[in-house]
């Protein structure tokens, strides 16, 4: 479209320029003719005059035929090259502006087709942006790598020298170094059982086994923690094995016997029957006495001061009874397994005094107040003697022994 107008424009200009050089030059051609004619018209009048004068007349308007002719020539010629130079100047405009117009559009065009090109560019840009951050991200992680497994390969160095230095060590050692590694361990297992077990048994067993251990290292220096096992198992031997299982099972035993236990339920008196006969006034006067004496003791009970007092609970509260007497008994394990002797004791002497105070003593009431009774009295552990003695011999007899090897060296 504009390279259309553009055209248009330039021929407009081209048509214009030409169209005003022929008008220009007709007018030239019609003012000669008018003064051509007024002269033609004026020679006439003047035939009036001299004949003589005719002559020099018409020389006179010959010159100035000529003058006038070379005059209007001169002015076309001038007017031509003005109209040339117009024309030129319209048609370098028309083209000039024609150009611009061209410029403009290949400018757009240009521009059209380069902003793909920089839409292109910018992706491109921030694609190499990702795959930067992308390499860097890889270098730090690849960084990172070398330095774990640098690190890696440092600790599986140091590993490496440790267990050779402890391999070394394993071939230095000879039987007599695992039989006294086996003592020791023996002599901690005797401890274990005897502080947190309360095995008395058990431990000296165990002692027993260390002892027969050193006994086969036949080494005199061994001869005083001989001695302090020997007497540690004695301690053993006479302290009494305190059976913690058998006492918290004895516990659940109780437990369970209290809830068969039958609840107390106050006396209902009934009186005996009178039997109706037709006697005398005499029978009728007696038993209307017995009838009369049944009547009132019902309304009066006589309980002696020396005997224990049994209260009656409603319904609703023999469940939570029994429920409570089973915590208690339970609280009372706990205590046992805690070695905590008060509370201990304070939960049985409770569920004795509820057995006593809510329950029926008959046969059943009394066993279990029996065997409340003797483990209440019990102890809820044992002392156990202190076995570390022995320990503390045999390591400092292994410290002096690794000691004279190294010297040996």
């Amino acid at each position: 479209m504009s390279d259309d107008n553009q055209g248009s424009t330039h021929s407009q200009h081209s048509d214009s320029a030409a169209t005003n050089v022929p008008a220009t030059t007709a007018s030239k051609k019609a003012e000669k003719a008018d003064k051509k004619t007024a002269t033609e018209t004026a020679a006439p009048a003047g035939s009036e005059k001299s004949k003589g004068d005719t002559k020099s007349g018409a020389k006179k308007d010959d010159n100035k035929k000529d003058n006038t002719t070379k005059g209007m020539s001169l002015v076309g010629r001038l007017l031509l090259l003005l109209s040339l130079l117009i024309a030129l100047a319209a048609l370098a405009l028309a083209g000039w502006m024609y150009r611009e117009q061209y410029l403009i559009a290949e400018d757009d065009d240009l521009q059209s087709q380069l902003a793909p090109l920089h839409q292109q560019i910018t992706d491109s840009h921030r694609a190499l942006l990702d795959v930067q951050t992308a390499v860097a991200s890889q270098r730090e992680a690849l960084a990172q790598l070398r330095s774990d497994t640098s690190q890696g390969l440092s600790d599986l160095a140091q590993r490496s020298q440790r267990m050779a230095a402890e391999l070394e060590e394993l071939r230095t050692v000879n039987r007599d170094d695992w039989l006294l590694a086996e003592a020791e361990y023996l002599l901690r297992l005797a401890i274990q059982r005897a502080q947190l077990s309360g095995d008395a048994s058990s431990a000296a067993k165990l002692l027993a086994s260390a002892d027969a251990i050193l006994r086969d290292l036949d080494d005199p220096a061994l001869h005083g923690v001989r001695q302090q096992i020997a007497e540690d198992i004695a301690v053993l031997q006479t302290t009494a094995d305190f059976d913690i299982e058998g006492r918290y099972l004895a516990l659940a035993g109780l437990a369970k016997q209290a809830e068969g236990l039958t609840l107390y339920q106050p006396p209902s008196y009934q009186p005996e029957p009178v039997a109706a006969t037709d006697s005398g006034w005499q029978d009728r006067l007696k038993n209307g006495f017995v009838r009369a004496w049944e009547k009132l003791r019902s309304y009066i009970r006589i309980r002696r001061h020396d005997q224990k007092f049994n209260v009656a609970l409603a319904p609703e509260q023999e469940a939570v009874l029994r429920a409570s007497l089973r915590m208690l008994f339970e609280q009372a394990q706990l205590a046992l397994l805690a070695e905590q002797p008060a509370l201990y004791r304070r939960s049985l002497e409770k569920a004795q005094s509820w057995i006593e105070d809510f329950y029926r003593l008959d046969d059943s009431a009394a066993g279990v107040v029996k065997e409340i009774t003797v483990l209440i009295d019990a102890p809820v552990s044992a002392a156990m003697p202190d076995l570390s003695a022995s320990l503390q011999g045999l390591k400092e007899y292994s410290q002096g022994r690794n000691w004279q090897r190294e010297v040996s060296q």
